[in-house]
Order: C-alpha cells, then structure tokens, then sequence
C-alpha cells in the first residue's frame, strides 16, 4: 500500500476549508512546516481514516472537530494498491459515511459498513519487519491497547524495527563511511559551484545558467518575429478581401457601368464647355461692335 495524497476538510484549524498535501511518491516523504501549520491534524486524520469507524464520536474524533465552528468532518485518502489506485472517503459526525472509489474504473466499490470491511483488510495484515507498515502518532509512546498478546507482538516488532533502524545508523555512521560520503557530496558540489557559492566557469550549472539567458533572448527575438509575421499575415488578408471584392464580377460589371456613366458625363461636360467658349466669343464680338457704334 502506498499513499498518494490526504484531503481535509473542516479538520480543527482548516475551519470551512480544504487541505491537501498530495504529489506523495514511491520514496521518503518530509512534511516540514512551522509548529501549529497542521501537520499532527493530517497525521490524526490519517490514523481516523484507517483504524476509526465512521459512526465513531470518541475523544479522538471529536478533537478532530474545529472549535468553536463544530460541523462534520471529512477526510479523504488516495493510495496505490497492487489491484490499482483507490480512494477512501470518511465524513464523521454528521451524516457520517464512508466510501472506497476504483479510481482507474471510477467505480464506488463499498460503502458505509462494507466499506469498513474492506479498510481493516488492508491493516490486518500485520508488520514483518522494517518492510511492513510503520505507524508512529505524535505523542503515543505506550502499548496501551489492554490485550497483553497484542502488546506483546507490538514490543517485538518496535524491538524488530529499532534493531534494524540502529544498524542502518551504524553502516552509516560508523567508521569513516560518513566521511567518505561528506568528501563525495563536496567534490560534487566543486563541479558546479566555486567557493562562494557562484556558478562554476565551465561547470553543468554556469553552462545551464549560460543556456538559459541564451534561449531567453532567443524566445524574444523569436517572439518579435512572430508579432511582425502576425502583423504581416493581417495585412495579407486586408489585402486579398479587398482583391477578391475587386474581382467579383458584379462587382467589375458595376465598375464598367459606373465608368460609362462617366464617360458620357465628361463628353456631355466637354460640349458644355465649346458651347460655353462660343458663346463668350459671341459677347466679346457683340461687346466691340457695340462701342464702335458708340464711338
């Protein structure tokens, strides 16, 4: 079983919101926050999903209860299973229920009680060693589950489980193995960083820093292209409307229509003007004879 993601909602000092921490992979996961960020209400909540029926209202449930809003309280887990991803669900409080989603089928495949059934399978399998499921809550340090076999079991494995953590410890540590790991992680950094802490000349990270202002100005001369192009290509079909307007042949038969209609304008405008010239001959000849009389 592995877990992938956990969903709060309305879970004490996420009041009236969501939380989530997801993205969880197949290795070691830290959750890192400042004290009171919220990281023992996901642990909590987690431990309420797996080992709490949903029509539980226990000290632990309510503690999980955002004071003073009060509501229901929801919590939600996705998990990879060797059948596939599933996702369980869990409202307590009010209207409690609980739900296991097929996330690959999108099929619900138990609810409420069966749902339940189907939950304690996955943690009734017990622990075989440092392979198997470790559960440590914030604060439990006590086998007080009141079976004397139970706590038995349960101090053999944390034995089992403190054995092995101890001597991965001591491979670690021990000797000059430690050194040799410290001497290995200095000469790394030596490859992309100097004393300072700078980039390196010639070393991975100067190269990466070099090739990324490097595709920057390129993604900006790149982009300028692309806006002249754009432009142009607008221009372009501007251009070929106004082409295709011209073309059209209704639109070619208006045009000769129109200039013919011009055409006999301008000639009947030129007869106009011989008639207006003649006629200013007229009056200046009329005009001479009219003084010589005078005269």
């Amino acid at each position: 079983m592995k877990l992938r993601s956990i969903i709060l909602t309305n879970v004490r000092r996420f009041a009236g919101q969501t939380a989530t921490i997801s993205g969880i992979g197949d290795g070691i996961s830290v959750v890192a926050q400042p004290n009171e960020f919220g990281k023992s209400t996901f642990f909590d909540a987690l431990h309420a999903v797996f080992f709490t029926p949903y029509g539980s209202r226990n000290k632990d449930i309510l503690s999980l209860q955002p004071h003073p809003a009060g509501g229901k309280v929801e919590i939600s887990v996705e998990l990879d299973l060797p059948t596939g991803r599933f996702r369980i669900d869990k409202r307590f409080l009010s209207k409690p229920m609980a739900r296991v989603t097929n996330l690959d089928r999108a099929a619900l495949i138990a609810q409420d009680d069966e749902a339940e059934v189907w939950i304690k399978a996955l943690t009734d399998q017990g622990l075989t060693g440092p392979a198997g499921l470790l559960w440590v809550r914030q604060g439990v340090t006590t086998l007080d589950s009141g079976n004397k076999q139970a706590n038995a079991e349960a101090l053999t494995e944390r034995r089992n489980l403190l054995s092995t953590v101890a001597g991965e410890i001591d491979m670690m540590t021990g000797g000059r193995r430690m050194d040799r790991v410290r001497e290995r992680c200095v000469q790394e950094l030596r490859r992309y960083a100097s004393d300072t802490g700078k980039p390196k000349a010639g070393g991975p990270w100067k190269e990466t820093r070099d090739e990324i202002e490097r595709l920057s100005a390129s993604v900006a001369a790149l982009t300028r292209t692309c806006r002249d192009l754009s432009d142009a290509l607008a221009r372009r079909r501007e251009i070929e409307a106004r082409l295709t307007l011209l073309e059209n042949p209704a639109t070619r038969e208006n045009q000769a229509t129109a200039l013919g209609a011009a055409k006999a304008l301008v000639a009947r405008a030129e007869a106009y003007a011989e008639k207006l010239v003649d006629g200013r001959k007229s009056v200046q000849i009329a005009t001479l004879t009219l003084q010589d009389r005078a005269q």
